[in-house]
């Protein structure tokens, strides 16, 4: 018989919802099993608003602790990812709003309140290929709301009910929404040289 997180046919949310049962419990190892498969798309959140490899780390380091310390009013109603990626945006927008004041925001640095796993540190390492590169400098230039929604859904894997919850709309909207942005995304790529062959691929 297949321990409880080992049923081939359990949902995401179904493996979440024991962990989290768990963690309430006091299983201080659930965390890291719950939050350790996120890393690495935080990161890649964290990197993308503040264009640090060692700032993101610890955003994403303070978000971690700063969701275990709240664990036990997280209701479920979003993922564990959507619930996260929130904590990793407002975490990066504080830090960039101080740097731009000229103060750094201070990181928790008490070592044993870390969640520390083997893969501290790879991140770093994350490269993005050139055509990708190519694709989100595109997107850049692309209105907030057209930016957000591929971005949600193309590089951070987002359901459409997720996007939905960030981006405040109906599932509805956020499918008008993506459709409208590959449309404006495929017209700066086909109108720039460089991307003429984009879509020949």
């Amino acid at each position: 018989m297949p321990r409880p997180l080992e049923g081939k046919n359990m949902t995401l949310r179904e493996k979440e919802k024991i962990l989290l049962q768990k963690i309430k419990a006091g299983d201080k190892t659930a965390y890291m099993t719950l939050v350790s498969p996120f890393r690495e798309r935080l990161f890649r959140k964290a990197v993308s608003m503040v264009k640090d490899s060692d700032d993101a780390e610890d955003i994403v380091q303070d978000a971690l602790i700063s969701g275990y310390r709240s664990i036990q009013n997280f209701r479920a109603e979003a993922g564990v990812y959507t619930w996260l990626y929130r904590i990793v945006v407002n975490k990066s927008k504080d830090l960039l709003a101080k740097k731009k004041r000229g103060r750094e925001r201070p990181i928790d640095e008490n070592p044993e309140k870390q969640f520390i796993d083997e893969r501290v540190g790879y991140e770093k390492k994350l490269e993005l290929s050139e055509e990708t590169r190519y694709l989100m400098e595109k997107i850049s230039k692309l209105e907030e709301s057209y930016r957000k929604v591929l971005e949600y859904r193309f590089f951070e894997n987002l359901s459409y009910n997720e996007i939905a919850l960030l981006m405040d709309c109906n599932v509805g909207t956020v499918k008008s929404r993506l459709f409208k942005a590959k449309e404006f995304l495929k017209h700066l790529i086909l109108e720039d040289e460089k991307g003429s062959g984009f879509f020949e691929k």
